[in-house]
């Protein structure tokens, strides 16, 4: 397939490199003046969890990238990997220059689709969920690479849905079709938006288990928006990610930790998927005050997501 992906960040060179490997043309819009930055491609080091390829990869990724949409285009798909808050900028770009290829979002989603709606028809584009992640360091990509969790509105099999699951599945990646995407994906923004302030205070993932306190207020918190989920009419016990932080089992609590902090300390793949937890603070920001807004406006208390009001304030400030 003909595609196009926005970006060549993390997310979008791990799965533009793998669909690439699998023969399909692959091209990155990128900002005007980055192009002469991929001209030796993109070197690539890899933990590769897909079923049937080598563990560790290391590679050279001959990037194919464009500053500017030809008229005469003829992409079959866009994949945006974007931050959540820039998506509808993006999609007000990219929609009048490519009208007829299908739209693959990825990326978070908190405050549903109304506005995306209104520049995209529900049959033109779904949401994924990528299971990749990774950091640059020193002109390498040190990433992972596993799976992809993708879903149409409605859960309507639309020709997009059908094609993207061909495309990735194409490429070994293990395709996972969620029946409600959009709850998936809240679900996904509650613990991540739940947890960060926990991680901002620690200043890693990792060093949040080195404080008691601080693990019972990561649990505390994710909980607290996990009520927002429930108010907003999703059904928590269908996603087994909840159960640490919904069971009132003392015994499964110490369980679920010890074994979170055994994969923190010792997963390669989970230390490479956090590389980046706390790279952009405006994204941290964003998740924060959507969901201690949307708990305000819907009488939920949520006494220990606001207790790290300050710290999040000042997340990004320089001191003086």
């Amino acid at each position: 397939m003909n595609v196009l992906i926005v970006g060549a960040g993390v997310i979008g060179s791990i799965y533009g490199w793998a669909l690439s490997k699998a023969g399909h043309t692959i091209t990155h819009l990128v900002r005007s003046g980055r192009s002469g930055q991929f001209r030796n491609g993109i070197a690539i080091d890899m933990m590769d969890r897909r079923k049937g390829h080598k563990k560790w990869c290391n590679d050279i990724y001959h990037i194919t990238v464009i500053e500017t949409i030809p008229s005469n285009n003829d992409f079959e798909i866009v994949i945006i990997p974007v931050r959540h808050y820039a998506l509808e900028d993006t999609l007000k770009q990219l929609v009048p220059a490519i009208p007829n290829a299908g739209y693959i979002l990825l990326t978070q989603n908190w405050k549903g689709i109304s506005e995306i709606d209104s520049i995209l028809p529900h049959d033109k584009y779904i949401f994924g969920d990528a299971k990749a992640g990774g950091s640059f360091h020193e002109n390498k990509l040190i990433g992972t690479i596993y799976a992809i969790d993708i879903g149409s509105i409605d859960n309507v099999e639309t020709e997009i849905l059908k094609k993207a699951q061909t495309l990735f599945m194409s490429s070994d990646l293990k395709t996972t079709i969620q029946n409600n995407i959009l709850h998936y994906l809240w679900v996904q923004y509650a613990i991540n938006g739940g947890g960060w302030p926990a991680v901002v205070q620690a200043g890693s993932l990792k060093s949040v288990f080195k404080s008691p306190q601080l693990v019972q207020s990561l649990l505390l918190s994710i909980r607290e928006c996990i009520g927002i989920l429930k108010a907003r009419g999703v059904e928590t016990g269908k996603y087994s990610e909840i159960k640490l932080y919904i069971t009132d089992s003392p015994l499964k609590k110490i369980f679920y930790m010890f074994m979170m902090k055994l994969l923190i300390n010792h997963s390669k793949y989970i230390q490479r998927n956090s590389a980046h937890a706390l790279a952009d603070p405006k994204e941290i920001k964003t998740f924060y005050y959507d969901l201690i807004g949307t708990g305000s406006s819907l009488g939920i208390d949520m006494p220990v997501m606001n207790s790290f009001k300050d710290i999040i304030e000042n997340l990004g400030t320089k001191p003086a």
